[in-house]
């Protein structure tokens, strides 16, 4: 082997140390009992929710007629390196809104690709929070769904 190719696997040797070292790759069997991908964090007690008090948008029906506001966002959640589907159909003909003509939500979706549609009579501010309350999963500062923020876990 002539010098710049034991130089090559010198670098390499170093890299895999420093990645193994960062906790970016693994030999062998490893203990995830303290790892942060793992279920919600729930000690068993009742957590606080979101949709202990829902948003009054959250309750709003419509159809299509005299819309002045239909705008398309896309909502992506990732947990622990894996994207949350957002299922096809949230906010449509639900237990609140399914009478005849009027059965969407103000926030609502088609498919279970994060394209969430926006549609108001009026034009003002929606909070994110109102898709979730209308979808019925938990989301503010303190977590989302039954994951909560803590010491060892960050909603960013």
């Amino acid at each position: 082997m002539n010098r710049d190719g034991a130089i090559v696997v010198i670098a390499i040797v170093a890299l895999v140390l420093v990645a193994y070292q960062s906790g970016y790759i693994s030999f062998g069997e490893e203990d995830t009992s303290d790892s942060v991908e793992s279920e919600p964090v729930n000690d068993g007690e009742t957590l606080p929710s979101s949709l202990d008090e829902i948003h009054p948008l959250a309750s709003t029906c419509l159809d299509h007629g005299g819309l002045t506001r239909h705008d398309h966002m896309n909502l992506y959640i990732r947990i622990n390196g894996e994207f949350a589907t957002i299922p096809e159909n949230t906010g449509i003909n639900t237990g609140t809104c399914n009478q005849q003509g009027a059965n969407m939500h103000v926030v609502h979706t088609h498919s279970d690709d994060g394209r969430l549609h926006l549609e108001m009579q009026t034009n003002e501010d929606v909070e994110l929070g109102v898709f979730f309350d209308i979808w019925g999963q938990h989301f503010d500062s303190t977590g989302i769904f039954d994951y909560r923020v803590n010491e060892t876990h960050a909603l960013t």
